[in-house]
C-alpha cells in the first residue's frame, strides 16, 4: 500500500442498527406525501418541512465512512460523540462475511455492513498493511456472527 495514500470506504452499522435508521428516515418521506395528498396536491408547510427532513436524514445516513491510514483506521460516524479510532495493531481478527466484515479488538468486536467492492478493497489493503498482524477469515454466514 502506498505509505501516503488515504483510503475511504462507505459502511453501514451492524444490520439492525441500519433497519431502524432507514426505516425511520422513510418514515419521513412517507408523512411528506400523506401530508401532500391531504391538500389534494399543493404543497403545504408540513410536507415541505418533513420532505427536507427526509433529504437531510438521507444526506446524513450516507456519510458513514472508513478511513485507512498507515496506521489506523478512522470510523467517522452520524454524530461526532460516535466517531472513533482503531490502531491497525490492535486488530487481531477480521472476520469476513457475506454483507460485511467484522472487526476484533481487545476493546471489543466492530461491525460493519458494505458493499462487495469496497470490503474486498478494505481487506486487499490491510494485507498489505505492515502494521497489520491479525488474521483475516473468510466467513460463510453474514457480518452478524
Amino acid at each position: 500500500m502506498d505509505t501516503h495514500r488515504i483510503y475511504e470506504f462507505r459502511y453501514q452499522p451492524e444490520l439492525a442498527e441500519t433497519v431502524i435508521y432507514w426505516s425511520l428516515t422513510f418514515v419521513l418521506f412517507f408523512l411528506s406525501m400523506i401530508g401532500l395528498m391531504e391538500e389534494q396536491g399543493f404543497i403545504n408547510m408540513f410536507s415541505l418541512t418533513t420532505f427536507l427532513l427526509f433529504l437531510f436524514f438521507t444526506i446524513l445516513g450516507t456519510r458513514r465512512k472508513i478511513i485507512l491510514t498507515r496506521d489506523q483506521i478512522k470510523v467517522n460516524a452520524i454524530l461526532k460523540r460516535n466517531r472513533y479510532t482503531i490502531n491497525l495493531s490492535d486488530i487481531k481478527n477480521i472476520l469476513v462475511g457475506k454483507f460485511g466484515l467484522t472487526l476484533i479488538t481487545p476493546n471489543g468486536k466492530y461491525s460493519y455492513l458494505m458493499l462487495k467492492k469496497s470490503k474486498n478493497k478494505l481487506k486487499s489493503c490491510l494485507e498489505l498493511e505492515h502494521q497489520f498482524t491479525g488474521k483475516i477469515n473468510e466467513e460463510k454466514k453474514g457480518v452478524d456472527n
